[in-house]
C-alpha cells in the first residue's frame, strides 16, 4: 500500500487552562488583604471598573446593578469567558490530600505577565525585600512550628502569643482561657511554659523578675544571691545597698557584679521589634450561634470589596471615540469576568465553611477534645467538589466563633490509627491525651508508654503502644526513662 498525504478530520477533547481560569483559582485561595490589594491595583488599571460606594456618592439615583449586568454582550466568544469552574478534571496544582492546601505555583502576578502590562521601572524588588523587617508575630510563629507538633497545641500557642503587651510580657487570663478553650489550666501553663523558653531571652514572662530570672538563666548567672535580688527589686531601686549586701550574704563587690549582671539585661524583650506593625486578621466568616441551638455561617461582607461596572462612562466614550471600541471592550471583558470570579470565591468559601461547621459541630459545643478527624476529601465528597479546590478555599481563611478565631487549616486533622480499626478520633485530641496523662504522673510513678496505651484504652481510645511512642516523640516528650530522671533530679 502506498504512503501518500492526506487530510483527516478527528474530533477529540482536551482541557485548556484559560488565564481567566488561572485568575479565578488565584483569587481563590487569597486572603482577604491580599484581595483588596488585587483589587486597588485593578481600579487603577481598569477605567471601568469602579467600588460600589464610589459609585453611590456619584450618582444621584443609582440604579442597584445585580450580578446580570456584569454580563456584557461580546462581540466574539473570546472576549468572555463561560462560568467559572474550579473543578478541572485534572490537577495542575499542588494540594495535601492528607491535610492542608499548598500555595499555588501559579499567581495573580503570572496572569498580569498575560495580559502584557508593563512593570514600573522604579520598583527596587530587592530594596523593598531588605525594607520589610521581620515582625514579632513572624519571629514567634516559625518558633511555634518548630517546638510544637499537632495542630491543638500550636494554635493554643497562637492564642497565647495574642496576650503579649508591647513589652513583651504575657498578660493573659489563664482561668479565663481554660474556660473558653474547655481545657485545663495545667494544660495552657505547660505550652505557656514551652513558649518563655522562646527568643527573644525572657518573652512571655509574666513579670519584671521573671523576665531578667530567665535571661540570667540562659546565661548561665542565676545562683541563689541573684535569686533573692530579684525578689527584692523594689530595694534595687531605692538603692538600699547595704539591706541588700544583708539578703543577699554577698559582699559590695559582688552586689556590684550581680547589679551590673542585672543592668546588662533587656527588660523589654520585644523593644527589638519595635518596626512591627500590629498584625490585623480580618475574618472570613463569622459563626454564631442561633436561638435552636445550630451554628450558623455567615461571610464577612466588610471584608469583601463590592465592584461594579460603570456602564454610562464605557457607552460615553464609545460614543465619542470609535476607535477606543477594542480597549473598552478588552477592559469590560476582563471587569466582568473578575466581579464573576470574586462572586463565585465568596460562594465556595461559604459553602466550605458550612460544610466544615456542620462535621465539627462537637467542637463548638464541647471544646478542643470534641475536634473529630477530617480531611479535604471529606470536604470534597460531600459538596461535589475537588480536592484542590478546598484546598485553595481553606488557604489563608479565617473563621471567627464562639470559641475564638481560628484559621480554617485548623479544623483539619487525620484519623489516629487504631488497632481496633476505629478512626473516629483526631490525632490532635489522642496527643492531647497523652500530653495530659504525662503531665499528671508523678516522680514515683512514670507512665511507660504500654501503661499510657491502657489507660487511652480505659478512656475508649484504643490505639498500640508504637502509636504512643510517635505520638510522643511527635510532641517532643523524652522516655519514661528521661523523663524519671528529670523528675527526681
Amino acid at each position: 500500500m502506498a504512503i501518500t498525504p492526506k487530510l483527516e478530520i478527528r474530533q477529540s477533547q482536551s482541557l485548556l487552562m484559560t488565564p481567566q481560569l488561572r485568575q479565578a483559582i488565584g483569587l481563590l485561595q487569597m486572603s482577604n488583604l491580599e484581595l483588596g490589594e488585587l483589587i486597588g491595583q485593578e481600579l487603577e488599571r481598569n477605567p471601568l471598573l469602579e467600588r460600589e460606594e464610589d459609585s453611590i456618592a456619584d450618582a444621584p439615583d443609582p440604579r442597584e446593578q445585580t450580578i446580570d449586568d456584569y454580563d456584557a454582550a461580546p462581540d466574539s466568544p473570546e472576549e468572555f469567558a463561560a462560568d467559572i469552574d474550579y473543578d478541572n478534571s485534572f490537577d495542575d496544582y499542588a494540594s495535601d490530600r492528607e491535610g492542608y492546601g499548598q500555595d499555588s505555583d501559579y499567581a495573580w502576578e503570572d496572569y498580569n505577565k498575560n495580559k502584557g502590562l508593563p512593570a514600573e521601572d522604579d520598583f527596587d524588588y530587592y530594596q523593598q525585600k531588605l525594607a520589610a523587617g521581620k515582625s514579632l508575630y513572624q519571629h514567634l510563629n516559625e518558633q511555634i512550628s518548630m517546638a510544637f507538633a499537632s495542630p491543638k497545641d500550636k494554635m493554643t500557642a497562637h492564642i497565647l502569643s495574642e496576650q503579649l503587651d508591647a513589652a513583651g510580657y504575657f498578660r493573659g487570663n489563664i482561668p479565663q482561657l481554660a474556660l473558653r478553650l474547655k481545657c485545663t489550666e495545667q494544660y495552657l501553663h505547660s505550652i505557656l511554659n514551652v513558649l518563655k523558653t522562646f527568643e527573644p531571652s525572657g518573652i512571655f514572662a509574666e513579670s519584671l523578675s521573671e523576665c531578667l530570672k530567665i535571661q540570667l538563666q540562659d546565661r548561665n548567672r542565676y545562683d541563689p544571691a541573684i535569686a533573692v535580688l530579684l525578689d527584692n527589686l523594689e530595694l534595687l531601686g531605692q538603692r538600699k545597698f547595704k539591706e541588700l549586701q544583708k539578703l543577699c550574704d554577698a559582699d559590695a563587690e559582688d552586689l556590684a557584679t550581680m547589679i551590673a549582671d542585672i543592668r546588662s539585661l533587656n527588660p523589654k524583650p520585644a523593644a527589638a521589634f519595635e518596626h512591627d506593625t500590629n498584625t490585623c486578621v480580618i475574618p472570613d466568616v463569622f459563626v454564631k450561634r442561633r436561638p435552636s441551638g445550630e451554628y450558623g455561617v455567615e461571610l464577612n461582607s466588610m471584608s469583601l470589596p463590592r465592584l461594579l461596572v460603570n456602564r454610562s462612562y464605557y457607552s460615553r466614550i464609545l460614543e465619542t471615540d470609535k476607535s477606543a471600541k477594542r480597549y473598552l471592550k478588552e477592559n469590560l471583558s476582563h471587569a466582568g469576568f473578575l466581579i464573576r470570579a470574586m462572586h463565585q470565591r465568596a460562594a465556595t468559601i461559604l459553602r466550605v465553611s458550612e460544610e466544615i461547621v456542620r462535621l465539627q459541630y462537637d467542637f463548638f459545643e464541647n471544646g478542643i477534645e470534641a475536634l473529630k478527624p477530617l480531611n479535604l476529601k471529606d470536604i470534597a465528597y460531600n459538596l461535589e467538589m475537588h480536592e484542590s479546590t478546598v484546598s485553595r478555599a481553606v488557604a489563608n481563611k479565617f473563621m471567627e466563633t464562639p470559641r475564638g478565631l481560628f484559621e480554617l487549616k485548623f479544623f483539619f486533622s487525620a484519623a489516629a490509627g487504631s488497632y481496633i480499626g476505629a478512626e473516629d478520633v483526631s490525632t490532635s485530641v489522642v496527643k492531647h491525651k497523652i500530653r495530659r496523662l504525662i503531665e499528671n504522673e508523678t516522680p514515683q510513678e512514670i507512665l511507660s508508654d504500654d501503661k499510657i496505651a491502657e489507660l487511652l484504652a480505659a478512656d475508649g481510645t484504643k490505639i498500640a503502644r508504637r502509636t504512643v511512642a510517635k505520638y510522643r516523640e511527635a510532641m517532643n516528650i523524652p522516655g519514661s526513662a528521661e523523663r524519671k530522671r528529670q523528675k527526681r533530679g
